[in-house]
């Protein structure tokens, strides 16, 4: 874009609004220009809709980026790009996801990123003038972008801090909960779940942050994504019958693991607790959450997100605290502990498997990567050294509860 005299206004120009801000921009470079917040949500685009391409039309019709792209601009490197740069970021054509060529502005204040100024090169490449013109835009872009989002920042705070409050053992009532709610313009849902993310991949953290942070908004107003000690809470209420927040919850975990390959067993460990209907069993909702993560740390294998799917393993504390109480331990498993240890065999790992495989010694040899003849000396050697008889369901089963509590330690 050449030959176009650029002026910014004086300083006595005020702009009301990012929308009356980014329409003259555009006036003046005749482009069409978008506003976004980090996490990618449009905040203002301008009326010059000259050529769109499909990635500006998607943003303008769903009022955010769509997650392939989100992923993709994250994925190849372009936000961290656009981030650090002090200047403009050019970026050419991405027809992969039917982005055109832009020139991107980060819009921030010292190390605080608010989001970005986008400008779709309709007209050709900007000019050097047109650059300046854009980086003094910037500029009243980012203060009044700061403002609006610390309206925002400062009422989802206290909404937040209130929702933390009711984790606390408290007297209240249902009743204090709803007359507190209604004082403070806060919409009850009717139903509701709590999730928790603790992530595992230092190295992803930032990114998964403002994925998450994408999709719980997403979802709507009613889901709220607070950070809570080392790990995220995501709490998804609805105002509609029951499970929708609970298909709410599967769908968060599947558009984190599908749009944005996010590996539920190696990034992160999440755990959900079960649909609640009161907000007085909120804390509930999040102690079920936080034992399946508890359970996951301990056992180091793949387990359901769900509280409700995990199966035996859910009943593990309350029958933990009974063996406690009693003092209760199985000598035939520490025998062969002992055994293991004095030896260098893996006894105590060939039962749990057998037992797991249901006493299927084929499956069990497979998954053990021994030969059969191997498994069944093993076998003979647990039986002479234990007395136990594994032909035996009801004992296989209590063996294998108790090999569950050798793993487990509350």
């Amino acid at each position: 874009m050449k030959g176009t005299n650029l002026d910014w206004p004086s300083d006595e120009r005020k702009f009301s609004s990012l929308h009356e801000l980014v329409d003259f921009i555009s006036a003046a470079i005749h482009c069409p220009v978008t506003i976004e917040s980090r996490d990618l949500e449009l905040m203002a685009y301008s009326g010059n809709h000259n050529a769109p391409d499909a990635v500006r039309m998607s943003t303008i019709l769903s009022k955010r980026a769509a997650a392939h792209v989100v992923h993709y601009l994250h994925e190849t490197g372009w936000i961290e790009r656009i981030e650090a740069a002090d200047g403009v970021v050019k970026i050419p054509p991405l027809p992969e996801i039917g982005l055109g060529a832009r020139t991107v502005v980060c819009l921030k204040n010292g190390q605080h990123i608010y989001g970005y100024l986008w400008v779709q090169e309709t007209k050709g490449e900007l000019s050097e003038e047109g650059e300046r013109f854009l980086l003094k835009a910037a500029k009243t872009a980012t203060k009044l972008l700061e403002q609006k989002v610390s309206v925002t920042k400062k009422r989802q705070e206290e909404i937040q801090h209130w929702l933390l409050r009711l984790l606390q053992p408290d007297d209240v009532s249902e009743h204090d909960v709803k007359m507190e709610a209604q004082f403070k313009g806060i919409q009850l849902p009717a139903a509701f779940v709590v999730m928790l993310f603790r992530v595992l991949a230092a190295d992803k953290k930032e990114t998964l942050h403002q994925y998450m942070t994408f999709l719980t908004k997403l979802l709507g107003n009613s889901v709220f994504f607070i950070e809570h000690h080392d790990q995220w809470m995501v709490i998804i209420g609805t105002m509609s019958e029951a499970t929708v927040a609970k298909n709410q919850a599967k769908t968060l975990l599947e558009k984190l693991e599908n749009d944005f390959l996010c590996d539920l067993q190696r990034d992160v460990v999440v755990g959900v607790g079960q649909e609640y209907r009161s907000l007085l069993d909120l804390r509930k909702s999040y102690a079920e959450a936080a034992e399946v993560m508890n359970i996951k740390q301990q056992f180091q294998i793949p387990l359901p997100h769900f509280y409700e799917s995990l199966g035996i393993y859910r009943w593990l504390p309350m029958v933990y605290e009974q063996y406690k109480r009693k003092g209760y331990k199985n000598e035939q498993l520490q025998k062969l502990q002992k055994y293991d240890e004095e030896n260098q065999t893996e006894l105590l790992e060939t039962l749990r498997q057998y037992i797991k495989y249901d006493g299927n010694a084929t499956k069990t040899a497979e998954h053990l990567y021994v030969h059969p003849n191997t498994l069944h000396y093993r076998l003979k050697r647990i039986q002479e050294l234990t007395g136990l008889s594994l032909s035996d369901f009801e004992q296989r089963m209590m063996l294998y509860l108790d090999l569950l509590f050798f793993q487990y330690k509350g």
